[in-house]
């Protein structure tokens, strides 16, 4: 019989300081859920293979950060598995977007295993020398200003850009900017939103003090430049390139967090399988 949900460590994520929840996590699994078991691998190779072999929908708490998720989103995807994130790495966005980086590790593990999961949206990147899913943000900088499509659509960029990032969840609040400033950028409404970051006097030239530049929601986006631009996917780095298109997957991947909101993860009992 398939375990009801399997638990997969990152022993690398935090700059390895995550592989010291082993024995804690085999513990706490021990005592309120004996039949998950606990997986740890020491490459992304390796661990993609564990995710080969489980059956469809089953259930992945997965204890890392930005990067473990990035590198697991092949096998996620192709083996239609659903996922509890456990904040455990070095950035983590993309728990942070889903509201579940305020619990702690034993609160989130409770949390990935028995919470509802929904479908959230996966970002498509292609670029010169790529192709690859992403679940929070691309950032891209570039030499020379941006040339930038939205839905098929040039856009003239005023003031002119060498940055910009395509969010999938809220990106992290710039610095002095308030909470309640936050794009309202959500991981389940089928779209990314795109963030030009001029450079600060002009953007509060031309959108004033208390304001930032619009997020513009888009279902495709592509960007150019005549020099290669640099491009972060979820913290990893890639080959620079001249060109990058990102197309939305709505609802591509099934995940706990705030996007469900049948359950509060701070209220959620300590119950056992």
């Amino acid at each position: 019989m398939a375990p009801p949900a399997v638990v997969l460590l990152n022993p690398l994520a935090a700059q390895g300081r995550a592989g010291e929840l082993r024995r804690p996590v085999g513990d706490w699994l021990a005592r309120h859920a004996p039949g998950v078991p606990l997986l740890s691998a020491p490459s992304v190779t390796e661990a993609r293979a564990l995710l080969t072999i489980l059956a469809p929908r089953t259930r992945i708490a997965l204890i890392g950060g930005d990067g473990t998720l990035h590198a697991m989103l092949p096998a996620l995807l192709k083996g239609g598995l659903r996922v509890g994130l456990v904040p455990g790495g070095q950035a983590n966005r993309i728990g942070q977007g889903l509201h579940l980086d305020t619990l702690g590790w034993t609160r989130a593990l409770m949390h990935a295993l028995h919470a509802p999961t929904a479908p959230v949206d996966i970002g498509l990147l292609e670029t010169d020398a790529t192709m690859l899913h992403f679940a929070g943000l691309v950032r891209l900088e570039a030499p020379r200003p941006l040339v930038l499509w939205i839905n098929q659509r040039r856009l003239a960029l005023r003031p002119p850009t060498t940055r910009l990032r395509i969010c999938n969840l809220p990106p992290p609040i710039a610095d002095g900017d308030p909470p309640e400033r936050v794009l309202p950028v959500l991981a389940d409404d089928q779209l990314m939103h795109v963030l030009c970051d001029p450079p600060r006097p002009a953007w509060r030239r031309l959108f004033g003090p208390d304001r930032r530049p619009p997020a513009r929601p888009a279902s495709s986006v592509r960007v150019e430049c005549e020099l290669p631009m640099q491009l972060q996917v979820d913290g990893e780095m890639l080959l620079p390139s001249r060109s990058a298109r990102v197309d939305v997957l709505p609802g591509a991947l099934e995940m706990t967090g705030s996007h469900v909101p049948v359950l509060d993860p701070h209220r959620l009992a300590d119950t056992s399988w």
